[in-house]
């Protein structure tokens, strides 16, 4: 099967040969038919298919019609020499009647095979090409479905719902109204992470809804060890962003901070309208002896999933007292 294509140019050029000749005057049948010029034809439709061949492997990374234009020019090259030669044997042996006939049938038969060719590559290679481009397509949805799944492995873990449970536990009995809201705010993670779970863009409204319930339970469980501001406008931007990425890095700033009243975690949510992206910034409290635990596994999660649906890219600044995140809105 990996020589099916080769074997039918053989074929192809073998018929138009049999095609241009058939059936020729007597004063050139023996020519036409000579054992010697059978061969000739057959080993150039050969160095012709070996010269399509070899451009398989030159030229792999190369667009389809620079392929086929390189292959076109390899035929022309093939043809030359030849073309050349089959001029002079008929030159020699024939009369001069006879070779102005044969001449054009020759290069009628080796232009038709040469398009023929061109157009059965270009063929090939833009079916090879679709078929590749399917199955990065699905490759892209299948990835992006395990990030979506990581991202939301990581707010359903039960490292959250235990200080959650544990907050709750303590507000019953402190601050029943403020559980109260509390439970709802959990309630409302739980009910944005069911309904977005599939999704691959969420509006950036919808995005910091979950921010703000997430904001609420941090507020509740640290006091005043951690500041959240969010820019107000942002709630009426038109803009898409994936599904949890904010409230991952709002999360992160939490984890690889130490929180306290005297120095809290600050975290800032602004948009800069130059490129039309979020700024999300904290400023960092931790203590390498204490808190050496590293975002990446959160930051890598989003900047797969960027990769995945955008030509944007996020970027990272990271200095000794603050750590910035910029993610561009995307269009859904």
């Amino acid at each position: 099967m990996n020589y099916l294509k080769e074997l039918i140019y053989l074929l192809l050029g073998s018929s138009l040969y049999l095609y241009f000749f058939y059936a020729p005057l007597p004063e050139v049948t023996e020519f036409v038919y000579a054992p010697r010029n059978i061969i000739l034809f057959i080993t150039c439709i050969l160095a012709m298919v070996l010269n399509s061949w070899s451009f398989e492997f030159w030229m792999k990374k190369k667009s389809i019609s620079r392929q086929t234009a390189f292959r076109g020019i390899g035929l022309f090259i093939v043809a030359i020499p030849y073309t050349l030669f089959w001029n002079y044997l008929l030159k020699s042996e024939l009369e001069s009647e006879f070779v102005f006939d044969l001449t054009i049938k020759t290069g009628i038969l080796l232009t038709t095979y040469s398009v023929a060719i061109l157009i059965m590559e270009y063929v090939t290679l833009a079916y090879q090409d679709f078929s590749e481009q399917k199955v990065k397509v699905i490759k892209g949805k299948r990835k992006a479905a395990e990030l979506r799944l990581e991202a939301l492995k990581n707010q359903l873990s039960p490292h959250y719902l235990f200080n959650s449970l544990n907050t709750v536990a303590y507000l019953v009995i402190d601050n029943a109204a403020q559980a109260d809201k509390y439970i709802r705010s959990i309630a409302q993670t739980y009910q944005y992470v069911m309904r977005y779970a599939h999704e691959q863009l969420i509006s950036l409204h919808d995005e910091l809804e979950v921010v703000h319930a997430f904001a609420f339970q941090l507020h509740t469980r640290h006091g005043q060890g951690i500041k959240i501001n969010i820019d107000p406008q942002l709630m009426n931007h038109k803009g898409f962003v994936p599904p949890l990425s904010i409230q991952m890095l709002v999360e992160n700033a939490v984890k690889h901070n130490v929180l306290s009243d005297d120095h809290p975690v600050e975290i800032s949510i602004t948009l800069d309208k130059k490129d039309d992206s979020l700024i999300i910034q904290n400023n960092i409290t931790r203590s390498p002896n204490k808190r050496g635990a590293s975002t990446k596994v959160g930051i890598e999660n989003i900047h797969e999933r960027y990769a995945l649906m955008s030509n944007k890219k996020i970027e990272i600044k990271k200095t000794a007292d603050y750590f910035n995140v910029r993610l561009p809105l995307l269009t859904a």
